[in-house]
């Protein structure tokens, strides 16, 4: 099973932003199981199967939604060839 786990800051107010992420990962994979994990200091990231694929820190801004879920199709394509 493919595991993407979204890491967000509960302080910084990121929550909203992190369950929508997971609503679309969800509508648009059937096979998927998304975990939500509280940090701090401002982080906003996002693995798939324990592999950063997002990172706020690294990009220096959040994800497009859109934007993940092109990076999850392409990476569970390139597991299943």
């Amino acid at each position: 099973m493919i595991i993407v786990k979204i890491v967000y800051c509960r302080p910084c107010g990121y929550l909203d932003r992190a369950l929508e992420l997971a609503r679309d990962l969800l509508q648009y994979f059937e096979n998927i199981k998304v975990e939500i994990e509280q940090g701090k200091n401002g982080i906003f990231d996002v693995y798939l199967n324990d592999e950063l694929i997002f990172s706020r820190y690294k990009e220096k801004r959040f994800p497009e939604n859109m934007e993940i879920l092109k990076e999850v199709g392409k990476r569970i394509n390139n597991s299943s060839n």
